[in-house]
């Protein structure tokens, strides 16, 4: 009698690493993708980050006579905001409870900006001896991308004409170090009672 021959079934070891590596490389593109070709309007991408969520929020309201948008470069070195009589007025920082009320008023800022009305755009703001307000604004805020997370830093800044009443902030918004803004204009909106009070209290100094 011949012997019987006895099989047996292997299972089949499944390698998920190369699966997940191409997961995660989709999400990447996916990301990259959305940050090229998601809106850069300066009012649509402070809605975007103000319906993040905001995790700090610091700045400082300046008198200042120039104001320069450019960015540049020196030995490599980038930098921004070359204006003339630079006078500090007020600071604030969210991690400070008592600069909460300035935090709101800064954030209150922001919403309200795309609701005033808008007159003009223009190339330059020409120089006013102690003639406009700087409000330099920075956010922090909590970016998803599917299953990841992360801190992204943001910068924005406000300049107010204090005899004309009007607010400028540029048309489009770029990383506060890209070549790009050099290109940017500047929108002007007109500021209603409300908003200038937010201005008012945002610029008063610590008692």
């Amino acid at each position: 009698m011949g012997r019987r021959r006895s099989t047996y079934s292997r299972k089949k070891k499944i390698n998920f690493k190369p699966i997940i590596i191409i997961l995660l490389a989709l999400v990447f593109f996916a990301a990259i993708g959305v940050k090229i070709f998601s809106s850069n309007d300066y009012t649509t991408q402070i809605e975007e980050i103000l319906s993040s969520n905001i995790l700090k929020t610091t700045g400082a309201v300046s008198n200042i006579s120039s104001v320069d948008i450019k960015v540049y470069s020196n030995e490599g070195i980038k930098y921004t905001n070359k204006h003339e009589n630079i006078i500090k007025l007020s600071s604030f920082d969210s991690s400070i409870q008592e600069d909460m009320g300035k935090v709101d008023a800064a954030k209150k800022m922001l919403e309200n900006l795309g609701k005033l009305e808008e007159v003009e755009t223009v190339n330059e703001l020409s120089p006013k001896q102690n003639g406009y307000y700087w409000i330099d604004i920075n956010l922090v805020a909590e970016e998803k991308t599917l299953i990841f997370k992360s801190e992204e830093d943001y910068n924005i800044d406000l300049y107010y004409d204090i005899s004309e009443q009007k607010i400028y902030v540029k048309n489009k918004y770029y990383d506060e170090f890209s070549k790009k803004n050099n290109k940017s204009k500047l929108k002007t909106y007109k500021v209603d009672d409300e908003y200038k009070k937010l201005i008012e209290e945002l610029s008063m100094s610590k008692k």
